[in-house]
């Protein structure tokens, strides 16, 4: 998997998770800085395996360089995405 497909994977669950799509409001995508994905191993119940990551930081953190983030990894090898904790 690219890294284009990793970035678009994390966006589509960053934005089912933070409720784009719903008519009262939600979290517009455009609002958000994307990160490029990177690489890193992560600790789950099934061992470290390795991830795709891709930051989500909303804009005015951005330009406040506030610490607020939201991150979601993606598998490499399956395409499986969740949002991180």
């Amino acid at each position: 998997m690219d890294h284009d497909e990793a970035r678009e994977l994390a966006t589509a669950e960053f934005a089912r998770r933070m409720g784009v799509a719903k008519p009262r409001g939600g979290f517009p995508v455009e609002d958000w800085e994307i990160s490029e994905p990177y690489e890193a191993q992560i600790r789950g119940l099934r061992g470290s395996r390795r991830y795709l990551i891709v930051d989500f930081v909303p804009q005015r953190e951005t330009r406040a360089r506030g610490h607020f983030k939201l991150s979601v990894a993606v598998d490499p090898e399956t395409g499986e995405v969740d949002m991180l904790r």
